[in-house]
């Protein structure tokens, strides 16, 4: 019998929903979708409530319509400079006389490494487990084999409760639970990074038109996130103030003529502002936008070098770096990067069978989102979610909404 499940990502310019049907063989067939424009969101955080609540279940009532099906929860992506992520761990004796591993001792290391709390107006978002160790020892299920004891880590991300809160709350009012929060570059890096890539060490940079989100993994595992307020929308008003032109007009010229580094032959052409070629027009060098856009988007690779510094080891990223997200569209971004980084850059692509018009870098987190619903992210023998309270019970209770 399949299974819908849907997806959600308020973003800083669309809310994006996406329903998938899931098969027995775990196979996913994407239903209904629908990208609305947002308005209500600057840097990946919300600044008018009832404007995105508005785009939000716009979007949901277009994907459910469009699928001929209705969702009674979403995965929620959450992103903004307000997350902040570090390692937890926690350590259980075997309890079993015969020193055989249980369920149980799982569960009490697990229990330990989450026992430390948030400052107080902060909760945690996502909990990332690492490979569990029995003894020292890497082990993917010791249920049922012999030891002394078990150690268990987490990454774990926590937030701001008030702007958690506002994403449960739009969520809530249109009468859905969410099956999970999850960090919007490890969405991402679900999609674009598969097993072997994480196995040989790779970190994904989503460059989002509001923030930049960071994921670097190390020998399978999450080791370092973070969230960078600056994005296209900051390359976009870079232009707008040095062009001396309206913002959706800034976009437009980004889009169409935008590059990470200016090329000798742009000198040579020249643009026309506006473009009707009358009285009050000009022309600028197509080098003028190509240069406003370079020196920001190698601020922003400052920002990240600095941000993870020892952390960028090109000895432990075989896979070197991902970049997706719609800013990483820019031509000559790649080799920039790779420049700054000291670390070979490549631009993301995606599993096949979405299709050309899903299959967009700017889409990778709400794509993400689906395919981090499919994997099983619990403890061994952990009973499902379905089995107990949904997780927006658990946060709503803890949040008190």
């Amino acid at each position: 019998m399949s299974k819908i499940i849907g997806a959600l990502e308020i973003g800083t310019s669309y809310a994006k929903v996406l329903i998938g049907e899931v098969s027995d063989d775990k196979s996913l067939n994407i239903v209904g979708k629908s990208f609305r424009k947002n308005e209500g969101v600057r840097k990946g955080e919300i600044i008018d409530f009832r404007k995105t609540a508005a785009s939000v279940h716009a979007a949901i009532d277009e994907a459910e319509k469009m699928s001929g099906t209705t969702v009674d929860s979403v995965y929620l992506a959450q992103t903004g400079s307000h997350l902040k992520g570090y390692c937890l761990r926690g350590r259980a004796n075997v309890a079993s006389p015969d020193g055989r591993v249980s369920i149980a001792d799982l569960q009490r290391a697990a229990d330990e490494a989450k026992r430390k709390q948030p400052a107080s107006g902060r909760s945690y978002v996502h909990h990332v487990r690492m490979p569990i160790q029995l003894d020292g020892r890497p082990i993917e299920d010791p249920v049922g084999m012999i030891g002394q004891n078990v150690e268990l880590a987490y990454w774990s991300i926590e937030g701001d409760e008030s702007a958690i809160r506002m994403n449960l709350d739009i969520v809530h009012q249109y009468s859905l639970e969410v099956d999970d929060l999850i960090l919007s570059s490890i969405a991402s890096s679900t999609l674009v990074a598969g097993p072997d890539l994480r196995r040989a060490g790779v970190l994904v940079i989503d460059i989002g038109a509001g923030v930049t989100d960071l994921a670097l993994y190390r020998a399978g595992n999450i080791i370092f996130t973070c969230v960078i307020p600056v994005g296209g929308d900051h390359i976009t008003g870079d232009l707008a103030m040095g062009l001396r032109v309206l913002e959706p007009y800034a976009e437009e010229l980004k889009l169409e003529y935008g590059k990470a580094q200016p090329d000798p032959t742009d000198a040579e052409q020249d643009l026309w502002i506006i473009g009707n070629k009358t009285i009050g027009d000009r022309t600028i060098p197509r080098k003028s936008i190509a240069d406003i856009i370079h020196v920001r988007t190698v601020e922003l690779f400052e920002i990240i070098s600095k941000e993870l510094g020892d952390l960028i080891n090109p000895k432990e990223l075989g896979a070197g770096v991902l970049l997706t997200g719609g800013t990483s569209r820019l031509p000559g971004i790649e080799q920039l990067a790779s420049k700054v980084l000291g670390v070979a850059t490549t631009k993301a692509s995606f599993p096949s069978g979405l299709g050309n018009e899903l299959a967009q870098a700017e889409n990778s987190t709400v794509l993400g989102l689906l395919h981090y619903g499919l994997e099983d992210h619990r403890l061994p023998g952990e009973r499902s979610p379905s089995e107990g309270a949904g997780i927006f019970k658990k946060i709503g209770g803890f949040l008190g909404i």
